[in-house]
């Protein structure tokens, strides 16, 4: 086996197109790679080959550190086809050592294995997550929701919650509503900025942005950041206002998403992150895993997010210093 540098962007994508996973596949896109070259810098496409044969691709983001160093991040990957994800891997060595990188941190889409050298850490790209089957009729999705759930969506449709899809190029008639879910929520928004990049970079086919309003003034309640890619339909982001949440505007936004992602042909809508099985009420998604598990899915748990480690020293410091990094910030 061999590995080289892809630019044939029609050959990767292809590769993605059939053995990307269910969950994630458009993190390994040629399109979240142009995205990523924009907001965080240097990137590389590999492609690794058995007899002039593609078995495996791997898009690397180079994550600098402190001190002149760095290391790369893969994102639901390495893909590999008709190979060994340790075979690869030992390829990758190579290339981190030519690089003069620390470690890769990848996230393979794999439920269960074992390889050499991985040390185990927070995850990025959620490892758990609800897929819903497009496939079935609207009459069986909804017998299969929760009767709460059901009860939300007829509620909102009753109160004139409207679904629409946004055309303009900036979340600014938005961007409020993720400020009050970011504070809400205790969790860091990236900047607006970021969000509409994305948008430029994978299209406006691929990445929208859907809006719940209200029928009686236009006031906007809920928005969704969706991404579709291949047979999938993911919600990446999504927000609400502090407002009129007895409209349950999220419930009937989610709805009219599966209806439409049925008519466009789609066949899985993905819930992109749920709390691990056995979590307890303690877990920061414990509320947004119970709203997703209404609606009645199957689940998929991945193994998790792994630091491959090419400079054990240099490893070793690194991982000592984000210790003492986390327990300052307790107190910052």
């Amino acid at each position: 086996m061999y590995f080289e540098e892809i630019t044939d962007k029609e050959q990767w994508s292809h590769f993605v197109q059939e053995h990307g996973p269910r969950s994630g596949a458009f993190l390994q896109t040629w399109e979240w790679g142009d995205f990523q070259q924009i907001t965080e810098g240097k990137i590389v496409r590999l492609g690794f080959f058995e007899k002039e044969q593609l078995v495996a691709i791997a898009l690397l983001i180079e994550k600098k550190l402190p001190f002149n160093q760095k290391y790369f991040y893969c994102p639901r990957g390495p893909l590999c086809f008709n190979t060994s994800l340790t075979e690869v891997l030992l390829l990758i060595k190579d290339f981190l050592r030519k690089e003069k990188a620390i470690f890769l941190r990848l996230e393979p889409p794999i439920i269960n294995f074992s390889v050499q050298g991985l040390h185990a850490v927070r995850i990025v790209s959620p490892a758990d997550t609800l897929l819903f089957d497009l496939t079935k009729s609207e009459e069986i999705l909804l017998a299969q929701m929760h009767p709460k759930t059901r009860y939300n969506i007829r509620l909102a449709e009753k109160k004139g919650v409207k679904a629409t899809i946004d055309v303009v190029d900036s979340l600014e008639e938005a961007w409020n509503l993720f400020e009050q879910t970011a504070t809400r929520g205790a969790f860091r928004l990236h900047a607006r900025s970021y969000y509409e990049q994305m948008r430029k970079s994978l299209q406006k086919k691929e990445c929208r942005v859907f809006f719940a309003k209200a029928e009686q003034g236009g006031e906007i309640l809920a928005v969704n950041i969706m991404i579709d890619q291949g047979k999938t339909r993911t919600y990446l982001h999504g927000a609400s206002s502090n407002q009129h949440r007895e409209m349950m505007a999220p419930y009937v936004l989610h709805w009219e998403l599966i209806k439409d992602a049925k008519k466009q042909g789609l066949k899985e809508y993905d819930w992109w992150g749920i709390a691990p099985k056995g979590s307890g009420e303690e877990h920061p998604w414990v509320g947004v895993t119970r709203f997703k598990k209404g609606f009645g899915q199957e689940q998929l748990s991945y193994a998790g997010t792994f630091d491959f480690v090419c400079e054990n020293w240099k490893y070793q410091l690194y991982s000592f210093f984000r210790v003492i990094l986390r327990f300052l910030r307790r107190f910052i």
